[in-house]
């Protein structure tokens, strides 16, 4: 293997070594919540996109070094 590249469970390692709990819920306005976690759904009031059969489901991780 290029010694550049983690294996998967190299990578799960580095992740999770990395990871820290979030210790309290604030509320902030939206516009105002650049770089924080979210710590319940957020619900759109309109359809987007605006079709009747449309789904988004996802999931990120961020990382810093």
């Amino acid at each position: 293997m290029n010694k550049g590249l983690l294996s998967v469970d190299e990578a799960l390692e580095v992740m999770l070594a990395g990871a820290r709990p979030v210790a309290g819920v604030e509320e902030e306005p939206t516009l105002q919540a650049t770089g924080r976690v979210l710590a319940r759904a957020q619900a759109s009031t309109m359809d987007v996109p605006p079709m009747d059969n449309s789904a988004m489901d996802g999931y990120a991780v961020r990382t810093g070094t």
